[in-house]
């Protein structure tokens, strides 16, 4: 099959939910310099499964970029020098993405510079 079935219009609203939720608590950990990075890689990690499982490809590359980022300060107690404001960044574009993806809108332009800053670092 060569034509892509377009995701579930209530699969994507769901998400979306599910994003802002999620992306709320990494960004709130992110804000308050928690130390429980496995709480906000976890965060992460289902953001990931979530955003491939309906389609939202460049979504859940940006997710698996946080939760690499986030795996790491969890092995080493810290987030790399920079990357906070970056994660805080792409946790707040994702979910701009995901709602946007359920509205049947374009990806707003800061998923792609997220993905950007994550990616080349």
């Amino acid at each position: 099959m060569s034509e892509k079935t377009a995701p579930d219009p209530e699969l994507l609203k769901s998400f979306a939910e599910e994003a802002r939720r999620r992306c709320d608590v990494i960004a709130a950990g992110l804000a308050t310099e928690t130390n429980d990075f496995e709480t906000l890689r976890s965060e992460a990690h289902a953001l990931k499964g979530t955003a491939g499982a309906v389609g939202l490809r460049r979504l859940a590359e940006l997710a698996g970029l946080m939760e690499s980022d986030l795996a790491e300060a969890k092995q080493t107690g810290t987030i790399r020098g920079g990357r906070t404001h970056q994660i805080a960044d792409a946790a707040k574009a994702l979910s701009e993405g995901a709602a946007a993806a359920a509205e049947g809108k374009e990806e707003p332009a800061d998923v792609g510079r997220s993905l950007a800053q994550l990616f080349s670092a």
